[in-house]
């Protein structure tokens, strides 16, 4: 069984559940040491990964976090924590989008910066980052989502340009609505069909789907792709 990532350090946020653990899962199957994070004291995440509490929100969680992500001197990095809410535009609270903007924006950048170095040290590095496609997609309740979400594939942008001479790729990844426990939670099966017929393939992403691209990008095959922001949407964000 092949396993191009063997040798290779990864750190995956919220790898605990939904898109992070089937990433967490898939990179340990490529060979990958996988370093993942949860809120709790002791997340139950996938077989093979070592666990660290992390709540980002909390900004002295985030730098102890950061601290370590240093230390590890990962080759791979993937930004998969995020929170999403709906809220009408003029009913959004102010911690609410202090809330997201620490968690969706502030905590992967600085992450970024703390896993960078070692990067550059290696000669060698990926970073992906997962933001949403209502940040290339307006819909009704979601501007602060959206907002916190471009803004973290503009910051991939930037890191991609700045650290390309390095051999370090950054890219971030846009699924569209994914069945995970999460959302299979807060709707029901009448709703999930409706929003799987507003896609053109006829059904929701897959986490394990989200989890090979992702693969993709952080392996060795990927030479020459960065600083793009990826859509994995079954053509929602182009004919919807």
């Amino acid at each position: 069984m092949a396993r191009p990532l063997a040798g290779k350090i990864a750190v995956v946020t919220g790898a605990s559940r939904g898109i992070g653990r089937a990433i967490a899962e898939r990179l340990v199957a490529d060979g990958a040491e996988v370093h993942g994070t949860s809120t709790k004291p002791e997340g139950a995440l996938p077989p093979g990964c070592t666990h660290h509490q992390a709540r980002f929100e909390d900004q002295a969680s985030l730098e102890t976090f950061a601290q370590t992500v240093t230390k590890l001197s990962p080759h791979i990095l993937v930004n998969n924590v995020g929170l999403t809410k709906p809220y009408p535009f003029e009913e959004i609270p102010e911690a609410h989008f202090r809330e997201f903007h620490r968690v969706n924006l502030l905590a992967p950048i600085r992450l970024c910066k703390a896993a960078v170095p070692g990067m550059k040290r290696h000669g060698w590095g990926r970073i992906v980052n997962i933001t949403s496609i209502w940040g290339v997609s307006a819909r009704t309740g979601r501007a602060v989502n959206g907002a916190t979400k471009e803004g973290l594939d503009v910051a991939t942008a930037s890191v991609a340009c700045e650290c390309a001479p390095h051999g370090i790729l950054a890219n971030s990844v846009a699924p569209n609505m994914t069945e995970t426990e999460g959302l299979t939670s807060v709707y029901g099966p009448d709703k999930l069909d409706a929003l799987a017929q507003s896609v053109p393939m006829k059904r929701l992403c897959k986490p394990e789907e989200v989890a090979a691209f992702v693969a993709w990008l952080a392996g060795p095959e990927n030479t020459y792709i960065t600083g793009q922001h990826l859509m994995i949407d079954g053509g929602f964000s182009r004919f919807c």
